[in-house]
């Protein structure tokens, strides 16, 4: 069991240190929703110095001098989506079920993780499933940002 819990604990850190090495560890907080259905999504926000910022916006909660590559953005979500499938792979490994959905919310001064998942199949029903997952995640944005 605490194998298991070892190896599921390493890929969502592995999602908060890709997060973090996005932004040049200058996030407060970071803010991760992934989708394991019958489709791979991976996304992120954070909040940095007070606000609550997509991705593609950081750098305008930087200082000049250490602005962030957004062209990288693209590489980032590859290589979340490539955590998700590891998320997979080690859940069947081990004869477990994998999350559906996750939240993860990493609180740099703290170094604290919050989680929750849902392991229900909802993108596996609608017809519009690339639609769905950005609505979710733009919802969880207004939410966090509304705080």
């Amino acid at each position: 069991m605490a194998q298991f819990e070892d190896k599921f604990m390493e890929v969502q850190a592995s999602m908060v240190s890709l997060a973090m090495e996005y932004v040049q560890d200058q996030a407060d907080k970071i803010y991760i929703y992934a989708i394991a259905d019958s489709l791979y999504s991976f996304n992120l926000f954070y909040e940095i110095n007070g606000n609550v910022v997509h991705k593609h916006l950081v750098n305008n909660f930087l200082p000049d001098d250490s602005q962030v590559d957004i062209g990288l953005q693209s590489i980032l979500l590859r290589e979340g989506i490539k955590d998700v499938e590891n998320m997979i792979k080690i859940c069947q490994e081990y004869g477990r079920e994998h999350p559906t959905e996750m939240w993860l919310v990493y609180d740099v001064q703290k170094n604290r993780l919050e989680s929750r998942y849902s392991y229900e199949g909802r993108y596996e029903k609608d017809d519009d499933l690339e639609l769905l997952p950005r609505i979710e995640f733009e919802k969880w944005f207004e939410e966090v940002q509304g705080q």
